[in-house]
Formats: C-alpha cells, structure tokens, sequence
C-alpha cells in the first residue's frame, strides 16, 4: 500500500567538489549542485533532465548516499541522511536502489544471472538458499524474462534482458525508492518504450518511487509525473511533462526540446 507524502526532499542542496590547482594557488571548488530543492510524492516518478554536466548525476548520487551535500539535507522518509549511523545507513541501501545506464555497473561478468540477482539477498541475510532460489524465479518472472536464464550468464543476454535483469535485481531487497541514472539511454527505442512499460506496470504493482535521470526528454515524458529541468548544477524549471513540453518557460527547456533527438516525437 502507498505511504502519505514525500519519500525524498531535497533541502538547498548543494554539492562542491575540490579543483586541483597549480602549487601555492588556490582554485575555486567546482560546483556541480547549487540550492536544489524538490519533493518526491510516495509511488510516484520524478525527473530530473539535463545536458551532461548539468548535475543531475550528482544529484542521484546524493539521494543513494553515494556523495555528501558540501550543503543542504537529503531527506529520505523524513530523516536527513547525514545523520544515520552504520546500522541505519545498511538499512537505508536495502530501501533504495539504483539502476545505471550500464547493466554491466551492477551484474558481475563471472556471476550467473540468478546470483547476481539473490547477491542483495544474500548480503542481507534475508532467507535460505531455497527461499533466495524462488525469490529469484519470482523476480525473474516480474521483469517478464524467463527462469532459465537464471543458470545464463550476463554476455549471453541482449542489452535489454541484461537491464531487466538489472531491475530485477534492484527490485530484490523489496525497495520503496528506486534511482534510474540514465537507465534506458544505452537501449535502442523499441527496447526503450518496453522497458520504460515494464517500469510503470512495476510502479503500479509494487508502488514504488523512482527518481528517474536522463538527457532525453521524450523518455522523460512517457515515465514522469513531475521534471526538473537543470542547467550548470541548477534547476532552472519544473513541471508536469506536458507543461514543460508545451509550455517551456526557459529558453534552455526549449533549447533541450529542439535539441535532444526523439523529443518531437513525443509531442
């Protein structure tokens, strides 16, 4: 059952990173993040989209606690990240999970597809071997591939059985927030548009949450309820899809319209 309210907010987030410089002078840090501030509703998909270099990698990698803020709170279930202990951060990487442009980031070549699949499970100690062994057919069956290929391994597989496979293992530890960097952009459309169909026929069953990133904007179109538009580390615009596609307030927006290759196809 979907909670109330917000399972992320980002406060005046703000990431800098260090410069190297030449010796005896000091150079600015970079920043890649400057004052973000959105909410993500329970089972609902925002969008953050973008040129690259625009931040919003950054940004994902501050909500799965892979970077700190240099400013700001990430909050997640109405606690700040900054201050959960050991015990809560592990508790923390079982609630949220991502899924990167490049499966092979997450599916170890060496590794069968079904242990690559029950490896968060068996990190988590959740189970027996037989309970991870049905865990990972059910998984298997939800993303629409077939059991057998859990004895594959992951160069056997095309690219977007090997990002189904992804998915089902984000999907393993039972997560409530999903983080998809890039997720499809790697995939040619045909396999983009069953991917992005999995992903909301997923959101619908499980009533999960996903902060969704990419630099396409007729990807984010068909996924997202609400996008943020960023531009040098700053969100420039907001809105639902339909009001940034049809009524683009920044010359940017419309820029990234114009520019990204698909986005009049979604129009």
């Amino acid at each position: 059952m979907i909670g109330v309210g917000n399972v992320v907010e980002l406060r005046g987030v703000t990431k800098k990173f260090p410069v190297r410089s030449a010796p005896f002078r000091k150079a600015e840090p970079f920043t890649a993040v400057s004052d973000a501030t959105f909410s993500l509703p329970r089972g609902k998909t925002v969008a953050v989209v973008g040129e690259s270099g625009s931040g919003k990698s950054t940004t994902a990698r501050m909500v799965l606690k892979l970077e700190d803020p240099t400013r700001g709170q990430v909050v997640f279930d109405g606690v700040d990240l900054a201050t959960l202990d050991r015990r809560e951060l592990f508790e923390f990487r079982r609630r949220v999970q991502p899924v990167f442009q490049n499966p092979y980031g997450s599916l170890d070549a060496r590794y069968t597809v079904g242990r690559s699949i029950a490896e968060p499970l068996q990190l988590h100690r959740i189970g027996t071997r037989a309970t991870q062994d049905a865990r990972v057919n059910e998984l298997l069956d939800q993303v629409a591939l077939p059991t057998a290929l859990a004895s594959r391994l992951p160069h056997e597989l095309s690219g977007g059985q090997r990002q189904r496979v992804a998915i089902a293992r984000a999907l393993a530890l039972s997560p409530e927030l999903v983080v998809l960097d890039e997720a499809v952009s790697a995939l040619d459309v045909i396999v983009q548009a069953q991917i992005l169909e999995l992903l909301a026929e997923l959101q619908a069953e499980l009533g999960l949450s996903y902060l969704f990133i990419s630099h396409d904007l007729a990807v984010v179109r068909m996924i997202s309820h609400e996008v943020h538009v960023m531009q040098h580390g700053r969100i420039v615009e907001s809105g639902t899809p339909d009001t940034i596609f049809d009524q683009p307030q920044q010359e940017y927006t419309r820029a990234l319209l114009a520019a990204i290759p698909g986005s009049e196809i979604a129009r």
